[in-house]
């Protein structure tokens, strides 16, 4: 059985590492390579030419549409995405590339994706992906939240925000490049203006984007969620 030359591209470490897992544990794929920067990736594609690239759509150093477009010849083989992105705005990917995997997903639903590609039949519209790809990102610049503190007006993309918890009179956002803010507003007020179907409140103090979570940890009496960047939040039966 051809097995199909596979590249996982994933800048965070415990994703990758699930990822490669789940690639390992198919019988169809051969991993070819791991990389974690869009330089890496646009090297490894260039180089070893896979049939079948899983790409992140936001790396740290690149966003999938660099990657994309820096490679020598426009990529011919098939392209999953790995995306936290809102699953109604990556619909339109189908068109152009073989799946999406919204995180966080489960091997079960890595498997579908798979199942796809093994038919061969979604082909890569590699102009038409570059379009949607550089479409969905300007829209991602132009929903930022808008949080006015004083006179000072703080601009914030969710998707750089992993929690918010409350402290005192202020609020603490811990952001995906490991830095923080502090803000004078109550979580409520916070809560209030944030996307629905990606942050959620967990108990009286933290708010949490559900796209971060990386493992969720239940028994009779607790339970916790473990968030990308080493959080470990404990849920309260009230929310």
């Amino acid at each position: 059985m051809n097995k199909i030359s596979t590249l996982l591209i994933e800048d965070e470490g415990a994703a990758l590492r699930r990822l490669n897992k789940f690639a390992t544990n198919n019988p169809f794929l051969e991993v070819i390579n791991t990389v974690k920067t869009g330089k890496k990736a646009v090297e490894s594609i260039n180089n070893l030419n896979p049939e079948l690239i899983l790409l992140d759509i936001e790396l740290k150093d690149m966003t999938a549409f660099d990657v994309l477009s820096n490679l020598k010849a426009p990529f011919k083989g098939q392209i999953i995405f790995t995306t936290a992105y809102n699953k109604y705005a990556v619909k339109a990917f189908n068109i152009s590339a073989t799946d999406y995997l919204l995180k966080p997903y489960d091997e079960n639903r890595f498997n579908e994706a798979i199942e796809k590609a093994k038919q061969q039949q979604y082909k890569t519209d590699i102009n038409t992906l570059l379009k949607l790809l550089h479409k969905t990102q300007t829209k991602s610049n132009e929903e930022k939240l808008i949080l006015v503190e004083g006179t000072k007006t703080h601009y914030l993309l969710p998707n750089t925000i992993i929690l918010i918890k409350a402290d005192g009179y202020y609020c603490k956002i811990f952001k995906i490049e490991k830095t923080t803010m502090l803000i004078r507003k109550t979580l409520k007020e916070i809560h209030h203006i944030l996307p629905k179907e990606t942050f959620s409140r967990v108990n009286r103090s933290t708010i949490i984007n559900k796209n971060y979570i990386e493992k969720e940890v239940r028994n009779i009496t607790q339970h916790f969620f473990y968030l990308k960047g080493g959080f470990k939040i404990k849920k309260s039966t009230k929310y």
